[in-house]
């Protein structure tokens, strides 16, 4: 008689899951080897295997929380700035709306939004209007871009966003805006952490700031 494989032992077992059911002794007797332990056990094996598996869901479970916690801060922020824009009613408070928002609530040490049109001007310290041809040579990624870029952004990129604050920004979020396929404008907002945006975050609520701004933006700008 051929003896067992390791693996027709393995799919024996896992076929008859209640194999040790009634077979204490058996079971007692088995040992396995252990990092740290030595020779342990099955059921000590067992019992290593599920506070295992407790650490890790308790772990996901935090992260969850956290991030939940981080969504809702996020949503509270972005609901506050949108209501801001929506309200006002003149050009001055819309963009004095939409600093605040940026400064107060965000955190962002440099904002800059840059507005795409025929007749280039400054529109106040951090909005002025240019034209698309003369940014694409140092923004085109962004501008082509179907989603916010948040990372790091190259030098050419970030001096022609903020300009003199560039120095400050170690982290950035630009939003392409835009309506019907038409490039209105590119919204940086700047941070001073070099974590504070990065790839891996969800831009939900920046994509939304994004759309707001296309239906609110053209209203508001000098002819």
């Amino acid at each position: 008689m051929s003896e067992l494989t390791d693996k027709e032992v393995a799919d024996y077992l896992k076929d008859n899951p209640g194999f040790f059911e009634d077979r204490d002794n058996l079971l007692m007797k088995l040992r396995i080897p252990h990092r740290n332990k030595g020779a342990i056990s099955l059921v000590e094996k067992q019992l290593d295997v599920i506070r295992d598996r407790q650490r890790k869901t308790r772990r996901q479970l935090n992260e969850f929380v956290q991030a939940a916690e981080e969504n809702k801060e996020i949503f509270d922020k972005s609901r506050r700035l949108v209501l801001a824009l929506i309200e006002a009613n003149r050009g001055t408070d819309f963009f004095d709306a939409l600093e605040k928002g940026l400064k107060k609530d965000f955190g962002c040490k440099a904002y800059s939004l840059v507005v795409f049109g025929k007749r280039p001007r400054q529109i106040n310290h951090f909005t002025s209007r240019v034209t698309a041809d003369s940014a694409r040579s140092y923004v085109g990624a962004l501008m082509r871009a179907r989603h916010p870029t948040l990372g790091v952004l190259r030098p050419g990129e970030q001096d022609f966003l903020f300009r003199h604050q560039s120095e400050k920004v170690k982290s950035a979020a630009v939003l392409s805006v835009k309506e019907r396929n038409k490039q209105l404008a590119l919204l940086a907002i700047g941070h001073g952490d070099a974590h504070y945006f990065s790839p891996e975050m969800d831009t939900l609520f920046l994509g939304f700031i994004a759309d707001v701004l296309a239906k609110l933006l053209p209203r508001h700008l000098p002819r």
